[in-house]
C-alpha cells in the first residue's frame, strides 16, 4: 500500500529524515498554493492512471499547536464566524477540498477522518509533554504514554460538490474534534466512537 504525505518543504533539508521521505515520494508542500498546486495535481493523476492503492495523509491543520497559534486561529475565527476551538488550529481547506475534488469518481473512495489524543501517565504535575520525533521512531512509548484514537470514515461520494461547502464541513469535523478532545481531558473518559490503547511494541 503507497503511503503519501504532506509535509513541510523544510524538513526536506533534515538530514535522514528528510532525504528518506522524499526518497518514499512524501508531497513536499510550500503553503503556496500557485507553488503547490500543480506539484501535487501531478502526484494525483498519476495515481489514478496507475490505480496506485494508496493513503493520502493530510494534517491540514498545517502547523504544531501552540499557545500563540492557538490565540491567532481563535481570533481569526470570531472574525470569520467560524467554529472557535481550544484544542485544535482551525483547519486549511484548500488543500484538502483540491484532493477530494481530485479523486471523486476515482479508486480512492473515502475519507478517514482520525482524531488522536495521548496523556503522558508517569508525569505526576499532570502536564503532558509530546515525545520527540526521533523517540516516537525508536522506542516504544508504553506504558508512558496512553493513547486513544477516534476514527471516522467518510465515502467521497457523500461529500459536498460545491467547494465551499465542502469547506465549512471540514471545519464542522474540526469542532467535533476539539469536543471530543475537551470530553477526554475531563477525566479522560468517554465520548470515543473507538477506543484504542497502545501495547509494548518492538521497533
Amino acid at each position: 500500500m503507497n503511503k503519501q504525505y504532506f509535509v513541510k518543504d523544510s524538513i526536506k533539508y533534515l538530514p535522514f529524515f528528510g532525504w528518506g521521505m522524499w526518497l518514499a515520494g512524501f508531497i513536499y508542500v510550500r503553503r503556496n498554493w500557485t507553488q503547490d498546486e500543480k506539484k501535487i495535481h501531478a502526484t494525483f493523476r498519476t495515481m489514478k492512471r496507475l490505480q496506485t492503492p494508496a493513503w493520502i495523509i493530510n494534517y491540514v491543520e498545517g502547523s504544531r499547536i501552540t499557545p500563540k497559534k492557538l490565540y491567532e486561529a481563535q481570533n481569526f475565527s470570531r472574525k470569520r464566524g467560524y467554529p472557535v476551538m481550544d484544542n485544535v488550529l482551525l483547519p486549511r481547506t484548500k488543500g484538502f477540498v483540491s484532493c477530494v475534488n481530485e479523486f471523486r469518481g476515482s479508486h480512492i473512495k473515502y475519507v478517514y477522518d482520525l482524531t488522536i489524543a495521548y496523556r503522558q501517565t508517569t508525569n505526576l504535575k499532570g502536564v503532558n509533554q509530546a515525545p520527540s520525533m526521533v523517540r516516537a521512531h525508536i522506542h516504544s512509548l508504553w506504558p508512558e504514554y496512553e493513547f486513544h484514537v477516534n476514527v471516522r470514515r467518510y465515502a467521497i461520494d457523500d461529500l459536498p460538490n460545491d467547494e465551499n461547502e465542502l469547506a465549512d464541513w471540514l471545519r464542522a469535523r474540526w469542532a467535533e474534534k476539539d469536543s471530543i478532545l475537551t470530553t477526554l481531558k475531563k477525566g479522560w473518559i468517554g465520548g470515543l466512537d473507538q477506543k484504542l490503547m497502545w501495547k509494548e511494541t518492538s521497533w
